[in-house]
């Protein structure tokens, strides 16, 4: 597998209809304000840089880099084409093309999305095995972030900027609600793991809450016994 399979075509007048918009190459959701923006631009006649797109071999074109250009396009009247680069290759390349989507131009990215990026090329299986220094080239970043995001992954969590991860695994931790927890995490299919839906998201959020909290947390606090308090009460309003 190579990151492309041919370089991008000289710029080409795509139908926005051919164009195929996976969530999964989609590293942030769109801004209506810059898609307003960029309409308005185009409107007064101002060029944009084409979009890319990846062509696999079913003659399938998915969009990497151009989302609110194609967004903006969209709302223009009697406008259904957009000038375009196309890559030849996989649904993994386009993986790999997202990652780089506005690295140079474009709506800049947070701290908070590239490391969001980093995290989605270390979890694949093919693209973590390339060093600190390619990811951080490819996606905009210092390869120091991809090391950081490394050993986190490996220890178990994600940092957070500004923040240092607790590492310590306490004694405590009962094996049934590390196994319920992990059950809560693997019932999530496989694909959706670069983006999850909205109805997905508190069962994540309830099973790594609770490996988190058995993991790194400290000891929980002890249950106290209000029985006797209640029936005190009790007593008194009898």
């Amino acid at each position: 597998m190579s990151n492309s399979k041919g370089r991008p075509t000289a710029s080409v007048s795509l139908a926005l209809d051919y164009i195929t918009q996976d969530p999964r190459l989609q590293s942030r959701p769109l801004k209506p304000g810059r898609v307003k923006t960029y309409a308005g631009a185009m409107r007064r006649g101002e060029v944009f840089p084409p979009v890319q797109v990846v062509r696999d071999r079913n003659g399938n074109y998915d969009l990497v880099d151009g989302y609110h250009r194609v967004a903006a396009t969209r709302q223009l009247n009697r406008i259904d084409v957009i000038e375009a680069e196309i890559i030849d290759g996989t649904f993994e390349d386009a993986l790999w093309q997202s990652w780089a989507a506005n690295r140079s131009h474009g709506l800049p990215r947070t701290q908070k999305e590239k490391r969001a990026i980093v995290r989605a090329v270390l979890l694949h299986a093919e693209w973590s095995k390339k060093s600190d220094r390619e990811i951080g080239r490819h996606v905009g970043c210092d390869h120091k972030t991809v090391a950081a995001v490394r050993r986190f992954i490996a220890g178990g969590e994600i940092p957070k900027p500004g923040s240092k991860a607790r590492r310590r695994v306490p004694h405590w931790s009962p094996r049934k609600a590390v196994l319920e927890a992990c059950w809560l995490l693997v019932e999530v299919p496989l694909e959706q793991r670069y983006r999850f839906d909205e109805m997905d998201l508190p069962l994540i959020k309830s099973g790594r809450e609770t490996l988190q909290r058995l993991l790194f947390d400290s000891e929980p606090e002890p249950k106290v016994n209000k029985q006797p308090e209640a029936r005190a009460a009790g007593g008194m309003n009898a």
